[in-house]
């Protein structure tokens, strides 16, 4: 965040931008002088902007400058809707995204069922007129308490937050599978429709700590988006569970975008073949930039 102070210098008076950035256990402040008086408040944002884009260039790993300035204008017009909206009225508009959003990450995942009958479940409290599974109608319902436990959490990114998270999906659904990693019920999984192969499970407890150790090293060194992307890819993976790892991975990549005020993201069901192929280059090919240019596309499209 940028803010404005006054310095007083040799008895002369003058005002300056201040940047801090947090490098380790360090804030490093960058400045800049614009002036012996206040610029007028649509001149003040101008040059914030400006400073921003300057200490912009270089910094981040994935994304250009430009970048940077279309996901921050997106952040900040959405900041002032939501800003201008009532508690009632952010309520539904986040129950309209849940709907869209548990129907294209289910699809994601394998499950069968419409746009329509996902409404009449969340929405209307209904089951679908022939719509026989018990098991779906609870995964959906699942989900959507998913959506509102991270739209809620105000702690840190942790191993217990994930496993509350996959048992919030499979409570009701598969209670022995619920929260439980596959290193603690010792059973290794194959992926259908690819060559990757994801750790085995006695392989699996190193690799959740190599994990953390990534995320404490690069979490203030990222941008927001950044992040959020290499978390998704990176949970999904590792396949920390027998199942529902997909899903998991795109709640916490759109808790951190929610913890920092950004719009959340929806990956559609019609970018399925897109998205898995961004996937496979990482997987596959170790190759993360495909990957975070579709998540950056997929956020600013949106």
């Amino acid at each position: 965040m940028v803010f404005v102070r006054q310095v007083k210098s040799k008895k002369k008076e003058y005002w300056v931008l201040i940047h801090s950035i947090r490098k380790g256990k360090k804030i490093i402040q960058k400045s800049r002088y614009i002036g012996k008086t206040l610029p007028k408040k649509a001149r003040l944002e101008q040059l914030k902007k400006e400073f921003l884009r300057e200490l912009s260039v270089g910094r981040y790993k994935f994304l250009s400058v430009e970048d940077i300035k279309k996901i921050e204008k997106k952040k900040s017009e959405y900041k002032k809707k939501v800003e201008r909206l009532s508690p009632l009225e952010k309520e539904g508009r986040l129950k309209e995204f849940s709907i869209r959003y548990t129907y294209d990450s289910s699809k994601l995942s394998g499950l069968d069922v419409t746009l329509r009958q996902t409404f009449l479940i969340l929405k209307k409290g209904v089951m679908p007129k022939g719509f026989k599974s018990l098991r779906t109608v609870k995964e959906l319902e699942n989900h959507e308490k998913g959506i509102i436990a991270i739209t809620k959490y105000k702690g840190k990114l942790d191993l217990k937050f994930i496993k509350k998270i996959h048992k919030i999906l499979f409570s009701g659904v598969d209670d022995a599978l619920a929260g439980k990693l596959r290193s603690e019920l010792k059973k290794d999984i194959k992926i259908a429709g690819t060559v990757y192969v994801p750790p085995k499970w006695n392989q699996l407890n190193k690799e959740i700590e190599n994990f953390f150790r990534w995320y404490k090293a690069e979490k203030r060194k990222l941008h927001t988006l950044e992040l959020a992307a290499l978390i998704h890819l990176k949970i999904i993976s590792l396949q920390l569970f027998t199942d529902g790892n997909s899903r998991l991975s795109r709640l916490l990549m759109n808790w951190i975008l929610w913890k920092k005020g950004y719009p959340l993201i929806d990956i559609p069901i019609k970018d399925l073949e897109n998205y898995y192929d961004v996937l496979d280059k990482y997987q596959i090919e170790k190759k993360e930039r495909p990957f975070l240019n579709y998540i950056k596309k997929t956020y600013l499209k949106e």
